[in-house]
């Protein structure tokens, strides 16, 4: 079991804390660790020192006491999760400057690559530092939990600015309360008990409790339910699906290596007919890489590019719908007035309706700009509604951004975030089951004929149709009707079109026709 390095200094009675402390000679310490610089030792503050100097070959530096790696005759405890309290001295000679941080490092179980916390930190002038000076910080309660999925090791880290800098540090001292009494409850803060909310992927959230390691957490559409969610979260919120129109049960459950938290309350809220979305943009003041036209379906868009004013990073035409069926490929166009080489457009389309961008396949396309231009049209991309997509109305997201630019990790595979240059805009689509071919038709009571056709194509029965609309197979209306047992259909070109009889009923048939 890997353990963590702190003796037991002072015992309480059962049910209060207990505070267990170490203080490391990094002279003699056999689990050190250190970046650029090979540490030399020295005569610290008390007892033994480490001596590493930062210069133009060395801009960084660092040094620390890894807590995974204890031998057993070293004073340990297992992992409690608590808020841990570290101090180091220092003092510093040389001319140079930069800053000393406080930090706790961390690396996967293994790893060899450490990341760098700062807690603390303190201004390195010029001027030699000649009397010990102590750095204290506190590493945040539930960070340091070794349960095997990580290393960590405590120390400080020093970034150069100028000059040539020697520092030398001692007394690696780290403390932390045991806890042996299990938590108390928190208090969840939103949803908030009895409300109304937004279907998509709403976050549960909750007041963190003191002595928790984590959070026990469970979901469901009944009372005492967790068919929706039931699992363990080390932070204080989380996201999950929510349909629309359903009611929740949720409960957080604090939970530390004294056991659980018990009497907890749970909540219920429900959810409205409203699918909401994480929020995309592009900044408002660059006039690079905006959308100009988007085409789809029977949607062709077309939005301001790069005159002033400048259009907003975000445009939200979910007004504009788009019709589709499942089964059935339409092409995408995208059009700008001002694209880079390395800049990238990405489409999204939520086909179950479930609020996010980042389920298997609804990244429905990715066209990578080669060359600069300010009369950029890209190449068609065909998007093949899948059979399993969910009827209805939802949410298609497309945007532009600088792939070589800052932007947020989450936008190129969630759609999510805000890039550097860009520029994002929603839609909303309409999705319709498969087009039934004339024979499935024809079972169905209904027939047309003749087809082909050459002018006019004939209904067996109108009886209940409300309205007749013709498509192209880009989904583009091109023809609304009176219902009647002949349609004159002799303007239309020759070619494959979708009749769609709109019933009264509110149902609509829909089926394939060729014109000669």
């Amino acid at each position: 079991m890997k353990k963590f390095l702190l003796s037991c200094s002072l015992a309480l009675g059962i049910g209060a804390n207990a505070q267990y402390n170490y203080t490391a000679d990094p002279t003699t310490d056999a689990n050190l660790i250190y970046f650029a610089a090979t540490p030399t030792t020295t005569t610290g503050c008390v007892g033994g020192g480490l001596s590493q100097t930062g210069n133009a070959t060395n801009t960084q530096i660092g040094a620390g006491i890894n807590l995974t790696t204890l031998t057993d005759s070293d004073p340990s405890q297992t992992n409690n999760g608590q808020a841990a309290t570290i101090t180091l001295s220092y003092k510093k000679t040389g001319t140079g400057a930069g800053t000393l941080y406080l930090v706790y490092f961390d690396t996967d179980a293994g790893g060899t690559t450490w990341g760098v916390n700062t807690i603390a930190s303190a201004s390195i002038t010029s001027s030699t530092v000649t009397t010990c000076t102590t750095l204290t910080g506190t590493i945040p309660a539930g960070t340091l939990k070794l349960d095997g999925s990580k290393d960590y090791a405590y120390g400080y880290f020093f970034v150069r600015s100028s000059g040539s800098s020697t520092i030398v540090t001692a007394d690696y001292k780290i403390v932390q309360n045991v806890v042996t009494t299990a938590p108390s409850c928190t208090t969840i803060t939103s949803p908030t008990n009895g409300s109304v909310i937004s279907a998509g992927q709403p976050s549960i959230t909750w007041t963190a409790a003191p002595t928790a390691i984590d959070y026990k957490l469970t979901i469901g559409t009944t009372s005492g339910g967790s068919e929706v969610f039931n699992g363990t979260v080390s932070g204080t919120s989380y996201a999950f699906p929510a349909t629309v129109n359903t009611t929740y049960y949720a409960k957080v459950v604090p939970s530390n290596l004294s056991g659980d938290a018990t009497g907890c309350t749970e909540i219920t809220f429900s959810t409205n007919n409203t699918v909401s979305y994480c929020t995309a943009s592009g900044p408002a003041s660059a006039q690079y890489d905006k959308i100009t036209n988007v085409t789809f379906a029977n949607i062709n868009n077309t939005s301001p590019g790069s005159t002033t004013p400048y259009p907003p990073g975000y445009e939200d035409f979910t007004s504009v719908v788009g019709n589709v069926n499942k089964e059935s490929t339409y092409g995408l166009v995208v059009k700008s007035d001002r694209v880079y080489a390395g800049d990238v457009i990405r489409a999204f389309i939520d086909y179950n309706n479930n609020g996010t961008f980042g389920d298997a396949g609804e990244l429905v396309a990715t066209i990578n700009v080669t060359a600069n231009s300010t009369t950029y049209t890209s190449a068609t991309t065909n998007i093949a509604i899948p059979a399993t997509a969910t009827e209805g109305t939802t949410r298609m997201r497309v945007l532009i951004y600088d792939s070589t630019a800052t932007f947020a990790s989450t936008l190129a595979t969630t759609g999510c975030g805000t890039a550097t240059y860009g520029q994002v805009e929603d839609y909303t689509l309409n999705i319709a089951g498969p087009v039934m071919a004339v024979s499935d038709v024809n079972k169905g009571g209904v027939t047309v004929y003749p087809n082909p056709f050459t002018d006019v194509l004939k209904i067996s029965d109108v009886k209940g149709v409300k309205s007749v609309s013709i498509n192209d197979v880009s989904g583009r209306e091109v023809k609304s009707l009176a219902p009647a047992a002949e349609l004159n259909l002799s303007n239309l070109k020759a070619g494959l079109y979708i009749v769609n009889l709109k019933m009264e009923d509110g149902s609509v048939k829909t089926f394939k026709a060729i014109k000669k």
